[in-house]
């Protein structure tokens, strides 16, 4: 049944939001429906650790995960929150918990693992056609890339553009080792990498060269697997070049250069960096005023808007005022203090340290962990770009994949024998 549920959590994350928000089908409370799931998946989760003994739970994360709820909710005990808006921190902050517990707690086949990684791959793929759609048909006179964000929803092309690295990165990790022939190989990489070229995002540059150095940092092999990882390198360069030739088409159309341009035009590289980094010197800034809110920050949901009045925080204008929405280190900062930040920082290191161990098997098991070094750097860097506790797709995909790598770590002795 579990598994039925992992499968809905996911559909819903890509469709319901993107249905509801943009065509208006369906109801607002269908989009609640991952936190609905969670609430399930953390309710069955006590009943499955009173009938089995065997749980091999890593130590590192059990303490990493009870010093980050101890921290949540002392920032509750040090400031003025009301009851709504303890409920809306904690919806926000602690959503990700049963989701991360579920692999440890109720462990995947490899026939589950590659079940979710194909239904990823689906509708990663999907987006092609969607984008393509949203690009020449139905926001064909825009002459911005921001509306093509897929069934991710509108204006969600950054988003759009780091999931399918994301999904790109395990692509490359199965066919490293040797889970994918080259025809599919080729074929799936085609069809994820070409939507980040039409939906014009910036950080797909910045990002695109994690996907290809950290395998092949890591990765260790015969003569084969370095003329696997040549051919990936050649692939990734090519595909740069086409993703600045289309980047600079559209540019050029609609502000009348490209991306080098923009890199070297004086004063236009540090007007963008400043709407990206003034926010984050604000919050430090702002923090630094009380040792009370840069430890434990001013308490989770304090600076958020909920649904409703009752549930939104006691700074949400002072917040909104200076630019505390939109980006999660921003965010972390307000509401749960530079402690937090580190804290939650730990989650995609440790399984960053765990995947590189685990990489180096043979099989499925070392090709998903190889998928998940880009992406554990990936989450972490996507923390500066924008909310990944709002975007569903990020937080929820992560501490399930994180869940595993944390499995498959504690158990690693075992699953050998």
């Amino acid at each position: 049944m579990l598994n039925y549920l992992l499968y809905l959590l996911i559909l819903s994350i890509f469709l319901l939001d993107w249905l509801f928000f943009r065509y208006g089908i369906g109801i607002r409370q269908l989009t609640w429906l991952p936190e609905f799931i969670s609430i399930i998946i953390a309710v069955s989760i006590p009943f499955r650790t009173a009938v089995t003994k065997q749980i091999h739970f890593p130590i590192k994360y059990g303490f990493l995960l009870l010093l980050y709820l101890s921290h949540i909710f002392i920032g509750f005990l040090l400031n003025d929150i009301s009851g709504w808006t303890i409920l809306s921190g904690l919806r926000i902050y602690t959503k990700f918990v049963p989701i991360f517990l579920l692999p440890i707690i109720f462990p995947f086949s490899k026939q589950d693992a590659r079940k979710l990684i194909i239904i990823l791959f689906v509708l990663s793929m999907i987006q092609f056609p969607v984008v393509l759609w949203q690009r020449f048909f139905e926001f064909a006179g825009s002459l911005s890339g921001d509306p093509m964000g897929g069934t991710l929803g509108a204006h969600a092309s950054g988003v759009l553009s780091i999931f399918l690295l994301i999904v790109l990165s395990f692509i490359v990790g199965l066919y490293l080792k040797e889970e994918l022939s080259l025809p599919v190989f080729l074929i799936l990489f085609i069809v994820v990498f070409l939507p980040t070229t039409l939906n014009e995002t910036k950080v797909t540059f910045v990002l695109m060269p994690v996907v290809l150095i950290l395998p092949a940092l890591f990765v260790k092999g015969k003569l084969k697997l370095m003329v696997r990882i040549l051919f990936v390198v050649i692939l990734f360069s090519a595909s740069f070049f086409v993703l600045k030739g289309i980047y600079n088409f559209y540019q050029e159309k609609r502000w009348g250069y490209g991306i080098e341009t923009f890199v070297s035009m004086p004063g236009r590289m540090a007007r963008y960096n400043r709407t990206r980094f003034d926010p984050m010197r604000y919050a430090i800034d702002n923090a630094k005023k009380d040792v009370r809110f840069l430890v434990f920050g001013r308490g989770a949901g304090n600076v958020s808007e909920g649904f409703t009045r009752k549930l939104s925080g006691k700074y949400v204008r002072e917040g909104a005022y200076y630019g505390a929405k939109g980006v999660s280190f921003t965010k972390f900062v307000w509401e749960i203090g530079i402690a937090g930040v580190l804290l939650m920082f730990l989650f995609p290191v440790f399984v960053f340290f765990d995947a590189v161990r685990l990489c180096q098997k043979d099989g499925f098991m070392g090709a998903f962990a190889l998928g998940m070094l880009s992406f554990s750097v990936l989450f972490l860097l996507a923390m500066f770009y924008t909310d990944v506790f709002v975007q569903n797709i990020f937080v929820y995909l992560f501490f399930l994949a994180a869940g595993q790598i944390a499995y498959l770590r504690g158990n690693e002795q075992l699953l050998e024998t």
